[in-house]
């Protein structure tokens, strides 16, 4: 099923960045079907309330098969640093990215709008600069070494050096673009881990920008979730 063109979102608001959904196929009540299926209660009746209980059961009970009939198609334009944070969820979730072996790869580089400061007490996470930071150098030195990589990854190309080794030298800064393809169940886990408030911010946003995109077309289940989520 082809979906029709939807919005695109910018999570980190630069005009860079983007989510797009490109596809999708299942709704909620393919969800119930593939639970009723087993005692050969599946249906075209339209969603009723019985419906929605059962989908509140499945998630509440955690019984997940039900969930993975259906697929979500998003095309991710994100820094290379967050499309790793996505790629960790494997299960569920096929991936195409883009190739810097075919490709030469543009001059998109994302640069924070501030800069955080280290947990001091988490190794893994971030706090709002408390005005410790000089912002304006972090800004300077960030860009000065990106434009740098670039500029040395342009000059190896020029001489001639393949695209495979040249592209070494590029920072995880640099934009990235991807196909991925989740199933409901599979989405529902990565919302729960890369939404939440010890998850890595660019990765948040991006996170938030496929729960908007997504949520329409499953409104029961996604519902349900964040009920459950609340909890």
């Amino acid at each position: 099923m082809t979906t029709p063109p939807s919005p695109i979102l910018y999570p980190l608001g630069d005009q860079i960045g983007s989510v797009t959904l490109i596809q999708h196929v299942g709704d909620d009540k393919m969800i119930v079907n593939a639970a009723r299926v087993s005692l050969g209660g599946d249906s075209d009746a339209p969603l009723s309330e019985r419906d929605e209980r059962l989908i509140r059961y499945l998630l509440k009970h955690q019984h997940g098969s039900p969930f993975e009939h259906n697929l979500l198609t998003f095309k991710i334009v994100c820094p290379i640093f967050v499309d790793r944070q996505l790629v960790r969820h494997r299960v569920g979730v096929s991936k195409n990215e883009i190739s810097g072996r075919y490709v030469e790869l543009q001059e998109r580089n994302y640069t924070p709008s501030a800069f955080r400061l280290q947990a001091p007490s988490n190794r893994q996470a971030s706090v709002d600069d408390d005005g410790t930071l000089d912002q304006q150098e972090a800004a300077r030195v960030w860009e000065a070494a990106w434009r740098h990589a670039y500029a040395a990854y342009e000059t190896l190309l020029r001489l001639g050096v393949t695209r495979e080794q040249a592209r070494g030298v590029l920072p995880l800064s640099l934009y990235t673009e991807s196909y991925y393809t989740f199933n409901v169940r599979s989405l529902l886990h990565f919302l729960a881990l890369r939404d939440h408030e010890g998850a890595q911010w660019e990765t948040r946003l991006y996170a938030r920008a496929l729960l908007q995109l997504a949520e329409p077309l499953f409104p029961v289940t996604f519902r349900e979730w964040r009920a459950l989520q609340q909890r």
